[in-house]
């Protein structure tokens, strides 16, 4: 048997127990993780260069965000926002509702989705205990809304940083292309939501009550190490913000806070442990050992590599690449697509009529991908994570695609429509 089919059917397997499976969907993509070390599967896939198939940048983000949340947290810093927004609203849940989903999605602009949803997800948590709802009404739209708002701009999710620099786009120039059908997209979707969850229109003012009149400021229980965290954290985003200019990878930056966060917090790492989803860190290893086998047994190439059969025909390519990045984004994740579309799109653009469109449809096709299955973004992992381990409920894979799906569809849809345009009209 090929190394071709055994990858095949390692993925194929994979992904059979992360949808129907009983065990931990974790344990699973580890444990096949391994199980491609040991075939050797290629002579590239060595424990000595794991870190040019994993992702510890990634990896190491995700820790230093979840190390600063969780200090964050024991200052009572989310109780009082909670209470804030709450006060805000008149106990109006709906408006409590829209006004986190856009202020999720523009910060998913500015920030990456792992980071935003890591902030907002403890207000969310405890703004449904308080309301006596499913944590999955709230948090389900929260993650959609983040990826769509991550596809605006070009610092907004690492697909975008890695097509802006093959394509040579400015950060303007970007966002001008990416405001359009990001803005329908998350309007729409949240009148969606509003007609998914029609649980949110019966809950009474009165179920907040105790965080109406709970005060802001008597919240919050240790305010030095408020002052302090939010000056670390401010200097953090700052850092995501000028990390080009500084020369600094956003794991390091993140790290850095981290760092700073336990030596004023006096916490230990045997303490803040509890705040790291160690299913999420191990999970995302076994998927990313996965995904670097199928790149070497040039699997994911062949799907690829096929899009040139429709060189002569380009409002068609356009359109297949939108689809096909959408497919394969929602059960390999949109990096590695976009890393493996990038060099065949820099060969057949320059011999395509408006071929540039191809980048946008890359774009959208893996962005709004990102809400169809829980593995297609890191976003969608964390909090899913986070659910299971605050509320012990298992979050099943297809629990999620019933809800993810009608949003992705929509999405592509104003893409297609959006791409039609500029290719017949501008």
């Amino acid at each position: 048997m090929s190394m071709k089919l055994i990858m095949l059917a390692i993925f194929l397997i994979t992904y059979y127990f992360i949808i129907f499976g009983k065990v931990s969907k974790s344990i699973i993509a580890f444990s096949m993780g391994v199980l491609v070390l040991m075939l050797k599967i290629s002579s590239e896939l060595r424990i000595e260069s794991i870190g040019e198939y994993v992702d510890f940048d990634t990896l190491a983000l995700l820790m230093g965000m979840m190390i600063i949340v969780g200090v964050l947290k024991t200052t009572g810093v989310f109780e009082a926002v909670s209470a804030y927004i709450v006060k805000i609203s008149k106990g109006n849940f709906i408006q409590i509702f829209v006004m986190i989903l856009i202020a999720t999605a523009l910060l998913s602009g500015i920030l990456d989705n792992v980071t935003t949803v890591l902030l907002f997800s403890p207000i969310v948590f405890l703004i449904c205990q308080e309301a006596e709802i499913d944590p999955k009404v709230f948090a389900f739209p929260m993650i959609f809304a983040s990826n769509i708002g991550g596809t605006l701009t070009l610092i907004g999710d690492p697909p975008n940083i890695l097509i802006g620099n093959a394509s040579r786009t400015g950060f303007m120039d970007f966002l001008k292309i990416m405001a359009v059908p990001t803005i329908l997209s998350l309007t729409i979707s949240i009148f969606i939501f509003l007609a998914q969850y029609k649980e949110i229109k019966n809950i009474s003012p009165e179920k907040l009550a105790k965080l109406s009149q709970l005060d802001p400021k008597k919240a919050i229980t240790d305010y030095k190490l408020l002052i302090k965290g939010s000056i670390i954290f401010a200097l953090v985003i700052l850092g995501f913000v000028l990390k080009d200019k500084l020369q600094y990878e956003s794991s390091v930056i993140a790290l850095a806070g981290a760092a700073l966060m336990l030596i004023f917090s006096k916490t230990t790492f045997e303490h803040i442990a509890k705040d790291i989803e160690w299913d999420t860190i191990f999970f995302f290893i076994g998927l990313f050992i996965i995904v670097k086998g199928l790149e070497e047994v040039n699997i994911i190439a062949d799907v690829a590599a096929a899009l040139s059969t429709f060189a002569s025909h380009p409002f068609m390519m356009i359109m297949t690449v939108l689809a096909l990045s959408a497919v394969l984004s929602s059960f390999i994740g949109a990096v590695p697509v976009v890393t493996i579309f990038i060099p065949v799109l820099e060969i057949i653009i320059p011999s395509v009529p408006k071929g540039y469109l191809l980048w946008w449809a890359l774009a959208l096709g893996a962005n709004f991908a990102s809400n169809t299955t829980i593995v297609a973004s890191a976003c969608n992992m964390v909090v899913v994570g986070l659910l299971e381990s605050n509320f012990k409920e298992k979050v099943s894979f297809f629990e999620f695609m019933k809800k993810g799906i009608p949003i992705t569809m929509m999405g592509l849809a104003i893409s297609a429509l959006y791409l039609t345009g500029l290719f017949y009209l501008f």
